[in-house]
């Protein structure tokens, strides 16, 4: 999700063409009964930052307009839904204003008309296609379980196939068929996680110059650095980090040791399932030789600390401040862990950690400690 402005104004529509073309407009007409829920909210990173009265069905928001920086909406009837819908990207690529007329409440801001920037509209028509196929994949998959799937590995696994199958084609086609297009960096930049290295690569190259230096064309460029930087055999590009304490933590100080470097976060249920096997590791381990170092990819320091507080881990902890996670390893989910040489090598690389011992690292490790 892309930060917007820390202060956002919202008032009525603005007057006099100078103000006008540094702001975005957003006015809005929702139809039905909003049984008293009546605000709109301008949403960062999850948290409500302004909101603004839907009256006589309608609102008016003005924003002010900098480059890159995308208004999430919410609606305060939303929230008191089942299950909560999420927030809406405005993805408007200039000043200017979009309008947005919500007929199905049931279906929030996503159900909306949208008009008046182009960009805006793509990310509608978008949109809507993607929850098409997220029915298809839905429906294959309910089929490939006969209707009854159990949420478990199997069931994540059938998901995934569906996602290189369906999905990942879809966004690659909609971000060729709009690479000259504000639109067509962004949901390149929004998806890249998911989106396999080759075919990033070719879409990247496929958007316009003007693109590519957007703040969606930079962060692909960024994990594109990443993939190249985290290559077996390569040696990993120094970096420092803060701990818990805001002591800076340079990398290169582990040179003699190899390295268990474990990416993580406080929102991912993995990471946290795989600790008290990562402590009964660590405790096998752990010797002038060996070290894990966990580095969190918590946008909130709040929320890092908070888990650390619960979790009780005993290895050294960092910060990703730096976004070191992208540009110097490309880690594209939580939790990845990378096994470096005392001399500051990538051996390896383990998406997730298992209870059985058997994953690639653990295989490793015990070749190269012989227990």
């Amino acid at each position: 999700m892309r930060k917007i402005l820390p202060v956002l104004v919202l008032t009525g529509l603005a007057t006099g063409s100078s103000v006008a073309q540094q702001k975005i407009v957003i006015k809005g007409t929702v139809k039905g009964d909003l049984k008293g829920y009546n605000k709109v909210y301008v949403v960062e990173e999850g948290e409500k930052k302004d909101s603004v009265e839907v009256k006589n069905g309608r609102f008016t928001l003005s924003i002010p307009y900098v480059k890159d920086a995308i208004p999430s909406l919410q609606a305060e009837y939303d929230m008191h839904q089942k299950p909560v819908l999420p927030a809406f990207p405005v993805v408007a690529d200039r000043p200017g204003t979009v309008y947005l007329e919500v007929v199905d409440l049931a279906k929030g801001f996503r159900s909306a008309t949208i008009s008046g920037n182009k960009s805006a509209v793509a990310f509608q028509a978008f949109e809507q296609g993607r929850e098409q196929v997220r029915l298809e994949m839905v429906a294959a998959v309910n089929k490939r379980f006969n209707g009854n799937p159990k949420r478990d590995s199997a069931y994540n696994a059938a998901f995934q196939e569906e996602i290189k199958l369906r999905l990942i084609p879809y966004i690659c086609n909609f971000v060729e068929a709009h690479a000259d297009a504000y639109i067509g960096a962004y949901i390149l930049g929004r998806y890249q996680p998911v989106i396999p290295e080759q075919d990033l690569e070719r879409l990247y190259k496929k958007l316009g110059p003007v693109q590519q230096r957007t703040r969606p064309g930079t962060e692909v460029a960024a994990r594109l650095l990443g993939f190249k930087r985290a290559e077996p055999g390569k040696e990993v590009v120094d970096f420092t980090l803060n701990t818990p304490e805001d002591l800076p933590v340079t990398f290169s100080s582990y040179r003699g040791k190899y390295v268990l470097i474990d990416f993580w976060s406080s929102w991912c249920g993995p990471c946290k399932a795989a600790f008290p096997y990562m402590k009964e590791m660590y405790k096998h381990y752990k010797s002038d030789q060996f070290e894990i170092l966990g580095i969190s990819i918590d946008q909130k320091k709040s929320a890092w600390l908070k888990e650390l507080d619960t979790q009780k881990l005993p290895w050294p902890q960092l910060l990703d401040t730096k976004n070191v996670s992208v540009n110097g390893f490309a880690v594209t989910a939580v939790p990845t862990a990378y096994l470096i040489s005392p001399e500051g090598k990538i051996i390896m690389k383990q998406v997730g950690f298992g209870e059985n011992g058997d994953g690639e690292i653990e295989k490793k490790l015990k070749e190269l400690f012989g227990k």
